[in-house]
């Protein structure tokens, strides 16, 4: 039986990009530090994870973060 339709390293994968998604919104700070934190320790595992479930890299994600708050602090 399937609870959660996942396996349980998909799941674990999941989390963790959920987990980065917060930390790249938070912090300036670099993608080789959040992938560390968020437990990869590859971060290119990290980066082909993240591009795969978001289909845009980590990188760019939080420079379209960074540029839309900067945009709304200009308003």
């Amino acid at each position: 039986m399937q609870v959660l339709q996942t396996t349980p390293y998909e799941y674990l994968i999941n989390y963790r990009i959920k987990k980065s998604l917060e930390l790249l919104g938070k912090e300036k700070t670099t993608i080789s530090q959040i992938a560390l934190e968020v437990g990869f320790n590859d971060i290119s595992h990290f980066i082909q994870s993240f591009k795969k479930r978001m289909s845009i890299t980590p990188k760019h994600y939080q420079k379209q973060l960074f540029n839309h708050q900067n945009n709304i602090q200009d308003i």
